[in-house]
């Protein structure tokens, strides 16, 4: 079988199971309107008093800091702006989604920890670099590896394979999984994203991450900000010194990014497991915004 036609009947397999709430899809609707306001977003997402919840835990965690309480959908709204909301709604209502899927390889809790590291490890390294658009890098890094759910539950002795060539990094394991499968787990994270109609910063940075030098204009340099972020996350369970993690990273990215190498070493030494613990304890347990 061709890897288009694996793509195409993976998307098929996965769509039956997997589709976002009718929630987001309205949210999306009213962005998109020329007369939406943030009293019609609020609405739209108390519609969902289980999502609603999501968002207000992950609007109160520590990666916003805000002095006092977000209490309401109303308040988060004006408090975040449209784009924020937008994202947090966009990060519950994919972690919803996968909240029936299963695999023998790794625990859902274990996936989403090392999937908020890795939001953590983007959104500390745009800070590092001057960037304004932390947020939607963290829930990019956040939602990067969907893909390796699905591609756990359909071919778990492939990618157990795969696995098995981590350490040698993140390229090496994913062209395992192109021999083995006929597919990766970035190339259907993005079909994915595409299918589902996400922003188009979240196709191109899923379809892009390992290549970042492919993508022009401004999102190139979030692009390589997040490659650096995924590598890093990648290497972190590795017997690698931060050292050599840094030197995975291929210098033309470096420079792309606009970050140099000892601010990206930084972030990672910032990323200490008790920062993560934290942000875990809030917005990672089954009662928050992941599954």
């Amino acid at each position: 079988m061709s890897a288009a036609l694996k793509l195409d009947e993976l998307l098929y397999d996965s769509l039956e199971s997997l589709s976002l709430p009718d929630v987001y899809l309205r949210l999306r609707e009213v962005m998109e309107s020329e007369n939406a306001s943030m009293a019609d977003a609020a609405e739209v997402i108390s519609l969902d008093p289980a999502l609603a919840a999501r968002v207000l835990r992950m609007a109160n965690s520590a990666f916003y800091g805000f002095r006092s309480e977000v209490d309401t959908i109303s308040r988060a709204a004006n408090v975040l702006g449209m784009q924020k909301i937008h994202d947090l709604v966009l990060a519950a209502s994919v972690s919803k989604a996968f909240d029936g899927i299963s695999n023998e390889l790794m625990d859902m809790d274990t996936f989403w920890y090392r999937s908020v590291h890795s939001g953590f490890l983007a959104q500390a390294l745009a800070v590092g670099a001057g960037m304004r658009n932390s947020e939607s890098l963290f829930v990019r890094g956040l939602l990067h590896d969907i893909g390796h759910l699905v591609l756990f539950s359909h071919y778990p002795q492939a990618c157990r394979q795969a696995i098995a060539q981590a350490d040698e990094g993140l390229d090496a394991r994913l062209y395992e999984e192109q021999q083995l499968i006929g597919v990766d787990a970035m190339q259907f994270a993005a079909e994915l994203a595409t299918v589902w109609q996400l922003p188009k910063s979240f196709v191109t940075s899923f379809r892009h991450v390992m290549r970042p030098e492919d993508v022009t204009g401004r999102l190139a340099r979030e692009v390589a900000i997040l490659h650096v972020a995924v590598q890093f996350s990648n290497a972190i369970d590795t017997d690698l010194l931060i050292e050599d993690i840094v030197q995975r990273v291929r210098a033309s990215v470096w420079r792309l990014a606009e970050l140099p190498p000892e601010v990206g070493a930084a972030a990672l030494d910032a990323s200490a497991m008790e920062v993560v613990d934290a942000m875990y304890n809030v917005i990672a347990r089954h009662e928050g915004v992941m599954p």
